[in-house]
């Protein structure tokens, strides 16, 4: 029985080379064909690919899905005979492939090597990567939990966020609320200081004035008593 996984692949984006390539042992010549002229029109596509760009193309009954690394450095290829199969998990299958990738060789060594150089190096993990992934439906219940996880992670980030924010506003209700009662009070200071000042105005205009009278009283009578 054919498996699922039919054709793995590594390209560098800027050069279109073609580094590596894994097929499962059933496929035919006319099927490589199929899958290596579908990464090579997708690497055309691909000229102006920014880390996570990806794609999908029909590939005789199935699909081939691509998928650009972290850098934007390689684009990663998955060749799957069932058309059927959920796009996430091919999604999940070359994310962990690129890390795998540049873990094992490098960016140096992906950078200079030239096409089909890396097809040994990383046949074993290529291999292995299809036995993983050839059952889609145990491989969908992990990336589900994963994405849930994703998910989970960005609400509490949010969250957090917001509690920050919230922190930050109260802070600075606070630092305005110290300010309006500093000056509130400096103001209630400045009103009591001029009641005074106007207090003790008035005091010395109602003493002048009962000096004045006085004085003109006493000039008034002055003259009669003498």
């Amino acid at each position: 029985m054919a498996e699922t996984i039919a054709f793995l692949g590594v390209a560098r984006i800027q050069d279109q080379a073609i580094l590596a390539t894994c097929y499962e042992k059933s496929v035919l010549n006319e099927e490589k064909k199929n899958y290596e002229g579908a990464l090579a029109s997708a690497l055309e596509r691909a000229k102006s690919a920014y880390p996570g760009w990806r794609d999908r193309a029909s590939c005789d009954e199935g699909v081939l899905y691509t998928f650009a690394d972290p850098q934007a450095l390689c684009l990663l290829a998955v060749g799957i005979r069932d058309a059927q199969y959920p796009e996430r998990v091919a999604v999940q299958l070359l994310r962990e492939m690129a890390d795998k990738v540049r873990n094992s060789q490098g960016d140096e060594l992906l950078l200079e090597a030239k096409s089909g150089s890396l097809s040994k190096p990383l046949r074993k993990l290529m291999m292995d990567t299809m036995r993983t992934y050839n059952d889609a439906g145990a491989q969908d219940k992990t990336t589900e939990v994963r994405e849930k996880v994703d998910q989970l992670k960005g609400i509490m980030q949010d969250n957090v966020k917001k509690i920050l924010e919230t922190h930050v506003t109260l802070e600075s209700l606070e630092n305005s609320s110290s300010s309006m009662s500093s000056q509130a009070n400096k103001f209630l200071k400045q009103s009591v200081d001029l009641r005074r000042q106007i207090q003790f105005r008035n005091l010395k205009i109602k003493a002048l004035c009962g000096t004045c009278a006085v004085a003109l009283v006493l000039y008034i009578i002055v003259p009669f008593i003498s």
